[in-house]
């Protein structure tokens, strides 16, 4: 796509082209906000504006316009999120957040076909979300090919591309005037240094220093040469000076067109691995399970879980502040209708039932939702895309998180909406963070993670949960799915000596996306705002992987349940051998096939995600000096005793598993019920319903279920192909199970 560039001066922005370019992007222009003429810095919390006075001769250097605009605005706005949640969100008027917009604007104007814009986060949520805010409301896509990289290893790759910058300002410990000037690649020791004693930020994303390119071989066509410089002092210091070098005379020194095209021919820009090793690992273990000849029967693709429209009413669950509700659909008599329209009316009733148990706003409430679960008779590319331009008509900034699956003929929604207002239900959880909602919402293209492909946030927290959305195999970068497993090398010598293995690679996506899919989840999970996972290499405590990692998982968060939603049947053991791979601790967790996901996916993940921190009890419940304690769940599993039922073949067995994570004595828990029924052979129907109901009375008895049981918030039940929800025997005890054991 053709792109602006947000330029700064500094190395990062610079940089971030190298990588547009090498994604097969076009640079068309770039452009700036600066200060008032004759200030050389101003206290901006977005912008860079040291070093202004050589943003022109870096435009120069590109070959390519500039547009500049003033900053006029002030830093209004200084929360981790830009806007409301309210649909339609717009700026705050005066914020200098809204001078972006302007410059776009303008940016727009000249270059109508600009459908992309080029800036060099690699760690501040401030400045990307407010970025990602202005280009939604155009649309424009973001490139940040530099979000949330290891900042160690970013630095070491910007010197291996001859990327000439210096140091423009100073302002952290252990730097001093004496360092203005210096280039990086000598700075490159000392920032190291400082990085191992105090923990600053070898790119500078503390704020340590800023800079600015002098030259960029591969894009830059000319080298900036400054003839005259003048180092001014902010603030005097032995410690931690402030200083800046202003730029009075400097010239482009134009680079020959052999130059110029041996640069771009031999400037390598490197790219970080697509998969960390233990994912790279999983991939491997799941093409392993692909090319072993072992085997199981099972059933051809499956088709639609539920082969016509539920009349099952909507249900509803208040407990505390949260608000779960299930089985929201249009009227039947619109099921006619299109798909938006079906999905317009469900979030209309679904606002109506809210209002019944909150005294705030309806459409506040549903704004703010924790967790959206949209079920869609079809996911085909045209009607993912009309349903999602009218479900972002419900939404403004930081959406719910949401997963998307294929299911029954017409739409469905369902709902775990937060409603702070409510009295709690527990009267400690004040303590855990004022339970303030927190939102991971990434828009742009890049090589951590997906950007959201609908209005949706990757993950909501509301401590101590996490909610996660569905993460499907998409590679980061482009947002499209692997046409093979095959990714470059290295790979293990065994692998490269199997022939049947290297063919599985080649002929199936599955163990790359199977990879891909838990390595998404595990970033998001560690990026996740109330994340444990904390640290100062990169982004959220190096959430792309390139520090030691032991697990996939537990590294931001314990995962109390996950969800895994397949297309094929035949996919499921191998699946299941890359999760295992993973070695992530256990947890509830249960498998369903659908007839298809999002953007044609075979796989998609979904899970719930806790803190571990949680609230001592205390005798008195006025206490509010209650300590803070970090847990870790405790995972167990059962069965309960089979029942033999009559059958018209003589006796069958109806069997019940369970699996439960918990946090004893708390009630902060998930779980995953399994019942196996021969349902097509039993002849009298009401025999499943006394099963049910006397292994409803067991599951009381599970002392690891019954204080779970007794404050369930959400239930979903998933059903076998062939299963008529409304007329079922089965279905309706498997509703008393999960609903009249609380």
């Amino acid at each position: 796509m053709k792109y602006v560039a947000l330029l700064s001066g500094g190395k990062d922005s610079c940089f971030n082209l190298l990588h547009c370019l090498r994604n097969g992007h076009q640079l068309v222009a770039a452009a700036t906000l600066s200060p008032e003429p004759g200030k050389d810095e101003i206290d901006s919390y977005l912008y860079q504006t040291v070093g202004q006075d050589g943003i022109a001769l870096i435009a120069d250097a590109l070959r390519v316009p500039l547009y500049r605009r003033v900053i006029r605005g002030h830093p209004l706005e200084q929360g981790s999120e830009y806007g409301t949640t309210s649909p339609g969100s717009a700026g705050t008027p005066g914020d200098e957040t809204e001078d972006l917009y302007l410059l776009l604007e303008t940016v727009l104007e000249h270059h109508p076909d600009v459908q992309g814009v080029a800036v060099g986060a690699i760690l501040s949520n401030y400045q990307r979300v407010r970025v990602e805010h202005v280009c939604r409301r155009f649309p424009l896509t973001p490139l940040a090919y530099l979000w949330q990289r290891n900042q160690v290893a970013l630095l070491s790759e910007m010197l291996a591309t001859h990327i000439d910058a210096i140091l423009i300002k100073v302002a952290g410990a252990g730097l001093t005037l004496s360092h203005l000037g210096l280039p990086l690649s000598a700075m490159h020791p000392t920032l190291l240094r400082l990085h191992a004693m105090y923990g600053t930020h070898p790119c500078g994303e503390g704020g340590e220093y800023e800079s600015f390119t002098r030259d960029c071989p591969g894009i830059f066509k000319g080298r900036i040469v400054l003839q005259e410089t003048e180092k001014v002092t902010s603030i005097e210091g032995d410690v931690a000076p402030v200083a800046y070098l202003r730029i009075k005379k400097a010239e482009v020194m134009y680079k020959n067109e052999e130059d110029v095209s041996a640069e771009a021919k031999h400037t390598n820009v490197p790219v970080p691995p697509l998969l960390e090793p233990c994912f790279q690992h999983v991939r491997i273990q799941v093409a392993r399970s692909l090319g072993s000849p072992r085997s199981c029967t099972l059933p051809a693709r499956i088709g639609p879980a539920v082969s016509r429209s539920l009349s099952l009413p909507p249900s509803v669950r208040a407990l505390g502040p949260w608000i779960a509700v299930g089985n929201v659909h249009a009227p039947f008599e619109n099921a006619s209708h299109s798909i938006p329209e079906q999905l317009t009316q469900c979030f209309y009733n679904l606002k109506d039932i809210l209002a019944k148990h909150t005294t705030s706003s309806s459409s506040e409430v549903l704004a703010k939702s924790a967790m959206i679960t949209l079920f869609l008779p079809t996911l085909d590319s045209s009607t993912f895309s009309a349903a999602n331009a009218a479900y972002s008509t419900f939404f403004g900034t930081s959406p719910p998180a949401r997963a998307c699956i294929t299911a029954g003929e017409s739409v469905t929604i369902e709902c775990v909406a937060w409603a702070p207002e409510r009295p709690p239900a527990n009267s400690k959880a004040h303590l855990l963070e004022s339970q303030t909602r927190r939102s991971l919402h990434v828009q742009s293209l890049s090589y951590w993670a997906p950007a959201n492909i609908g209005p949706y946030s990757q993950a909501i927290s509301i401590s101590p949960w996490t909610f996660v959305s569905g993460q499907i195999g998409l590679l980061p970068a482009s947002l499209t799915l692997p046409a093979s497993s095959n990714i470059p090398p290295p790979c293990p010598i065994d692998v490269e000596r199997d022939s049947e293995i290297r063919s599985c690679l080649d002929a199936s996506s599955l163990a790359l996306e199977t990879a891909l899919v838990l390595q998404h989840t595990s970033r998001l999970i560690r990026a996740a705002p109330i994340s444990c996972k904390k640290g100062d290499e990169g982004g959220f405590g190096g959430s792309d992987g390139a520090s030691e990692e032991t697990n996939a998982d537990g590294q931001g968060g314990h995962v109390q349940l996950a969800l895994y939603y397949l297309v094929d049947a035949h996919d499921l053991k191998h699946v299941q051998a890359g999760v295992t791979a993973a070695n992530d601790p256990l947890t509830p967790t249960l498998y369903v096939v659908v007839s298809s996901l999002p953007r044609g996916a075979r796989l998609e993940k979904v899970v719930v995600v806790h803190s571990g921190r949680c609230a001592l009890s205390s005798p008195d419940p006025t206490d509010d000096d209650a300590e803070i304690v970090e847990r870790i769940p405790e995972f167990l599993q059962g069965d309960v005793p089979s029942f033999v039922l009559t059958t018209c073949s003589g006796d069958g067995q109806l069997e019940l598993y369970w699996e439960v994570s918990h946090f004893l004595p708390l009630s902060e828990a998930c779980a995953v019920l399994f019942i196996r029924c021969p349902v097509d052979e039993v002849c009298s129907s009401t025999v499943i319903v006394d099963a049910m109901e006397g292994a409803a009375e067991r599951l009381k008895s599970v002392p690891a279920l019954s204080p779970f049981l007794a404050r369930t918030l959400v239930s979903k039940i998933f059903v076998r192909p062939g299963i008529e929800p409304d007329e079922s025997t089965l279905f309706r005890g498997l509703v008393r199970v999960n609903f009249d054991i609380r």
